[in-house]
């Protein structure tokens, strides 16, 4: 009876045990010595990821912070914003570089699931007042103008920030109403631009610029008319970032050497950027000079977000209210700096306009 007993008591233990194991997914997450970053390498804005990978800044500062131990870092380069964020609530990636909108229906998931959570740490790359984004045309179009995309059609991903631009620019010249939209992600708009098969497509960079490289399109009005800030963020796990603060504020102490370096070494960042990304060198060092990367995240950057969360709303995307106080939160990047004898901006100064000499 003894024997018996005790063969059952291993096989309860056992079944407990996968049963705890199961529930630890989605949100779940305890510490531990392996984690994975999600990034996207077709999204020019994202592309601080590019140099932590490839520089190994953040195994650096692993050691630094954590000597002797073995932590493996895991990277997923993903095709788009929403296939990051299906594997963070899936608990598959802990961290990752997302867009503006990616990042904001990552926290109203965090809102309304009650397995997983998540912040907003840090911006990557800024594009002022919509630079880096713009609506193009086919060569030999016989567009010219904003007015005369009346009747027409324009394509653009769906929710997109390239989406927000489209319909500020349109509602700016009361064509609202006097255009057709349709979904296209910007591989698919790109090759619709080649080959004629769309009259307009909006988009960001690097398809901007590849499209000019390639000789397929032109520029038919950039971004910047529409005065509104284009971000990316870093959005991780709320409860993996509680749980291993440590790995988080090492990740931010090599998101800032990240930054520092492609201010610091063009020449050398577009060149990571083109070995990494698999674009063009010629279309890199472009994007080197016209994408402010800089982790701070400053009231400007807040009422950007808190407009384009109005945009995701009008829109449909958004299922409840998201409150950035609740989201944003730029305690680990406040630490990170400290620890590395790097000050923060006052408060004062992040009221106002980005300090470009003070990028982070």
């Amino acid at each position: 009876m003894g024997i018996v007993k005790l063969r059952i008591s291993v096989g309860s233990c056992l079944l407990i045990l996968l049963v705890l194991l199961q529930g630890c997914g989605g949100g779940a997450v305890t510490s531990q010595e392996r984690f994975t970053i999600g990034y996207q390498s077709t999204t020019a804005q994202t592309w601080g990821a590019l140099i932590i990978k490839n520089k190994k800044l953040l195994e650096k500062h692993l050691e630094e912070l954590l000597p002797g131990q073995e932590v493996t870092v895991e990277w997923f380069d993903a095709s788009a914003g929403s296939v990051l964020n299906n594997n963070m609530i899936g608990g598959k990636i802990q961290l990752s570089f997302l867009g503006d909108m990616p990042s904001l229906l990552n926290g109203v998931q965090g809102k309304k699931r009650s397995n997983y959570d998540s912040v907003l740490l840090a911006l990557d790359g800024k594009g002022v007042s919509g630079r880096n984004q713009g609506i193009v045309t086919p060569n030999g179009s016989s567009i010219h103008t904003i007015e005369e995309l009346a009747g027409k059609t324009v394509s653009t991903p769906i929710g997109s920030s390239a989406h927000r631009m489209l319909l500020d620019m349109l509602r700016e010249h009361g064509l609202i109403e006097q255009v057709t939209i349709v979904d296209q992600s910007v591989s698919v708009g790109m090759q619709s631009i080649e080959q004629r098969k769309i009259d307009v497509h909006a988009t960001w960079e690097p398809y901007l610029s590849l499209i000019d490289y390639r000789g397929i399109g032109q520029l038919l009005q950039s971004g910047e008319t529409t005065n509104v800030d284009y971000l990316t963020a870093v959005v991780a796990n709320r409860d993996w970032a509680q749980s291993n603060r440590t790995y988080v504020i090492a990740f931010l102490r090599a998101l800032y050497e990240a930054h520092q370096f492609i201010s610091n070494h063009p020449t050398e960042a577009a060149e990571i950027f083109a070995e990494e990304s698999k674009f063009p060198l010629e279309v890199c060092h472009k994007l080197v000079a016209s994408i402010r990367f800089d982790s701070a995240i400053y009231n400007k950057d807040l009422n950007t977000l808190n407009g384009s969360i109005a945009f995701l709303s009008e829109i449909g995307k958004l299922q409840q209210k998201l409150d950035l106080n609740d989201f944003v939160d730029d305690q680990y990047l406040r630490e990170a700096l400290h620890s590395l004898d790097k000050p923060y901006l006052t408060d004062e100064e992040l009221k106002g306009d980005w300090i470009e000499d003070k990028k982070l």
